[in-house]
């Protein structure tokens, strides 16, 4: 009985001086042998008690501990950041104003960028974002225009075929695309209209994923 409490205290030990001299992640798989039959003699018994303590010993210093059962997790023990109480909410007074706060921001005067612009709709039958990218210029007047001098029309069909088109399935993968892959964005796009598509990309997602109609801002 002596030696096994020895040789438990001492591998707490070594496990103790294991985790604590290294910056990483472990990850430890034992058994839980304490749910079967009770063991016909002494030595069984002490290596069940021991390993029961020991695995006792590792979850109070693990984040996460999750109990296997025929290949099903059942976690017993959460990393402390996905136990939080639920946190407050807007309530509906709260999100009317701030449908008040966008409407009033949506009047603000832009600037558009003199270099092209982004147009941004759905595929919901492939279950993706569009956006093209068109370029423009800017005349004499601040009026944007085809590269052949045409005034663009907001409403009309008078656009330039698409410099660039990028399609995705998520708001994260279209704006990864657009402004961290493709080579021509920091010389094309201002930070505001980043911005900008940023908005509009988490819009159009909700609207991808809710099966709702979508029309950019």
């Amino acid at each position: 009985s002596r030696a096994s409490e020895q040789a438990l205290t001492k591998i707490k030990a070594e496990f103790d001086k294991m985790i604590t001299q290294w910056d990483a992640t472990f990850i430890f798989v034992s058994n839980e042998i304490g749910s079967g039959l009770h063991a016909e003699n002494a030595a069984s018994r002490k290596f069940v008690d021991a390993q029961g303590w020991l695995n006792q010993h590792v979850a109070s210093k693990a984040n996460m501990v999750t109990h296997m059962v025929a290949g099903v997790p059942n976690n017993i023990k959460q990393f402390p950041g996905e136990s939080r109480d639920p946190l407050k909410a807007p309530n509906s007074q709260d999100l009317v104003e701030c449908a008040m706060l966008d409407k009033l921001l949506a009047t603000r005067p832009l600037m558009m960028d003199d270099k092209g612009y982004f147009m941004m709709k759905l595929d919901h039958a492939k279950g993706v974002i569009c956006v093209t990218y068109h370029s423009c210029i800017k005349n004499d007047k601040g009026e944007i225009c085809d590269v052949h001098g045409k005034k663009i029309s907001c409403s009309g069909n008078n656009r330039p075929e698409p410099m660039e088109t990028f399609e995705a399935r998520t708001a994260k993968e279209l704006t990864v695309n657009i402004f961290e892959r493709w080579e021509h964005a920091k010389d094309l796009v201002t930070v505001g209209h980043a911005a900008y598509i940023g908005r509009e990309a988490q819009r159009a997602e909700q609207c991808l994923f809710a099966g709702k109609f979508y029309q950019q801002d």
